[in-house]
């Protein structure tokens, strides 16, 4: 998975590629972890993600838990496989989508 990072005025957008599951979790984890310090708020760019597993969803959960005392996480151009996921598991519920 290829991670991209833009950072604007306080906001972090990362912009994954591929699939988000156990194999590139942890490097999901990373870029949030050194990024988030920095960071008012964070963007997840899913435009380029095709899937994610249980583990991506609890590295988005962990990103959200590091934000919280901060603007929180935003997910954007998320397609409609992941947003399936999102549902069935009801983090579309307490994650701001757009």
């Amino acid at each position: 998975m290829q991670i991209d990072v833009v950072r604007e005025n306080g906001t972090v957008t990362i912009i994954p590629r591929g699939n988000i599951d156990y194999v590139t979790a942890p490097e999901l984890d990373e870029v949030v972890e050194r990024e988030a310090p920095g960071a008012d708020s964070l963007v997840f760019d899913m435009s380029e993600v095709s899937y994610i597993s249980s583990a991506g969803l609890r590295s988005v959960l962990n990103a959200d838990e590091l934000m919280e005392d901060k603007d929180g996480i935003k997910l954007v151009k998320v397609n409609k496989d992941v947003r399936s996921v999102l549902d069935m598991t009801s983090f579309s519920n307490f994650l701001t989508i757009e």
